[in-house]
């Protein structure tokens, strides 16, 4: 039996996305004109192109971009913790059956996008080491499969300034516990070497890989010649904190060790650094949600979230689309839709009258 094939459009169109979007996310309507699958059509053809939801709102829903600010927030929880568990739950009915049939790899990692206004007076910004011009940033943190092929993203949380790494990574896995994912290990970026987040996980009993700070007496483990597997406990700068043990993996490399801190289970230090190679698959991930992602100069962190939201949805769309390219998948929906609105509009208000102009 012949499979049926789609089209990109068809891909993009066949279930109605933005009636969808509006369920998911909570949108209501707003006025018998600001429905909230309206609403949610601005945010989707804004995030395809990169753009302010104000400045495709006259275009897509005719509606003023007053109109669709308020009717976004009316329809959106005023708590950012509601809109991630909402976005849970999108995220979770967007997963494929393979990714629940076993237990599959997760890599769990900071994602910061660039803050260039006064940090004192916008609550939700995070410091952080200097890049792009600027030492404040809006601060995510993602959970990705990394299974081949279904390199989805089942968990997003705002990161804030008081939140520490233990409270990140516990919402997260929350968050993957409860879309039906079961986790093989994890794999974390070494900002994440703490003893609340290794506690956490050995709590969890998952394994997990994370590269070693060169910090205090685990300088040693850099040294010339040092290769092999050790046992080393983390020393928390609060003692309330305690200590943690973990083994440490020593690779040779090329001018430098490569050095893990690792969880029991194990086999060579080898295996180790290769199986971490796959980490690198939520980086692209990011890259992916920033050629998607709708642009503000709001300060409000709920509707940021829901933004970064709608981005990873639009992802996890084309991860589960066959033979098509993100950029391909982003130009097909804002053709389709903003076709469909022009022609509504059209047959609304008549044929619109063609101006020509006679040469003299």
């Amino acid at each position: 039996m012949r499979h049926r094939h789609l089209s990109p459009a068809g891909l993009v169109r066949q279930p109605g996305w933005d009636q969808w979007l509006a369920d998911v996310l909570g949108l209501t309507d707003y006025s018998h004109r600001a429905t909230g699958a309206l609403l949610a059509l601005c945010l989707l053809v804004a995030s395809a192109l990169g753009a302010a939801v104000s400045a495709v709102a006259r275009r897509v829903a005719r509606l003023g971009r007053e109109t669709v600010r308020k009717g976004i927030a009316a329809g959106r929880p005023s708590d950012v913790r509601q809109l991630e568990h909402r976005l849970a739950g999108a995220l979770r009915r967007m997963l494929p059956r393979a990714l629940r049939r076993g237990r599959v790899p997760v890599a769990i990692d900071l994602h910061r996008r660039p803050y260039y206004g006064a940090h004192d007076r916008t609550a939700g910004v995070t410091g952080a080491q200097a890049e792009n011009g600027t030492n404040r940033f809006w601060s995510y943190a993602t959970a990705a499969s990394l299974l081949p092929g279904h390199r989805h993203t089942p968990a997003v949380t705002a990161v804030g300034p008081d939140d520490t790494l233990t409270e990140v990574v516990e919402r997260l896995l929350a968050q993957v516990n409860w879309s039906g994912i079961g986790v093989r290990y994890v794999l974390l970026d070494r900002a994440f070497c703490a003893v609340g987040v290794i506690n956490a996980l050995v709590k969890r009993n998952m394994r997990f890989i994370i590269p070693l700070v060169r910090r205090g007496s685990a300088g040693r483990f850099f040294g010339r010649g040092c290769r092999g597997w050790y046992e080393y406990t983390l020393r928390a700068r609060r003692r309330a904190e305690g200590t943690a043990t973990v083994r440490v993996a020593v690779v040779p490399d090329t001018g430098h060790a490569l050095v893990f801190a690792c969880s029991a289970g194990w086999c060579t230090a080898p295996q180790v650094a290769l199986v971490y190679g796959r980490r690198f698959g939520i980086e692209s991930s990011y890259r992916q949600l920033g050629e998607c992602l709708a642009v503000t100069t709001g300060r409000d962190v709920v509707y940021r979230l829901l933004l970064v939201g709608v981005s990873l949805l639009i992802r996890s769309w084309w991860v589960e689309a066959p033979g098509t390219t993100l950029n391909l998948w982003r130009w097909e929906l804002i053709l389709d839709f903003t076709a469909d609105t022009e022609h509504q509009h059209t047959t609304q208000t008549g044929t619109p009258q063609t101006h020509t102009t006679e040469m003299t």
